[in-house]
């Protein structure tokens, strides 16, 4: 296995090892984004896989939806993370479904990727600012 990025084929179906959920999910188009996302997060930008949830289920007005990642420092949500397939453009109303998660998770930052495309925004006063890059979780976690 090399850095969490293992893929196998089981009775024809392509799967890839989740280093958060320490298990093999199936790598839907989706799936191969949110995992390259995860790498990124771990090797790049050193957030401790412990401080990463995957595909949870999020609650808004009585309707139960899943995000794709968000990461925590302590009781605090850092970021949240929507993953889309390469073929899906990032749109408004990407931003929308997100933002709707982000009513409960209040995180500082709001992410999309397609694994072309990354939009990264930083709530700021009820304000998201498109910003170029995310800062490392040191910076992230030492920020206020």
């Amino acid at each position: 296995m090399t850095n969490g990025s293992h893929i196998r084929i089981i009775k024809g179906k392509k799967e890839i090892f989740d280093p958060v959920r320490r298990r093999f999910v199936t790598c839907t188009p989706e799936e191969a984004v949110r995992q390259a996302y995860l790498l990124y997060l771990i090797d790049v930008l050193k957030v401790p896989p412990i401080a990463i949830s995957v595909e949870r289920k999020v609650t808004y007005h009585k309707v139960s939806r899943r995000y794709d990642i968000v990461v925590y420092f302590k009781e605090t949500c850092l970021l949240v993370i929507e993953c889309k397939a390469p073929t899906v453009e990032l749109s408004e109303e990407t931003l929308h479904q997100i933002s709707i998660y982000n009513t409960n998770l209040q995180a500082k930052y709001i992410i999309l990727f397609n694994g072309k495309q990354e939009l990264i925004y930083q709530k700021v006063n009820d304000q998201l600012t498109l910003q170029e890059q995310l800062p490392t979780y040191a910076e992230m976690i030492n920020e206020d």
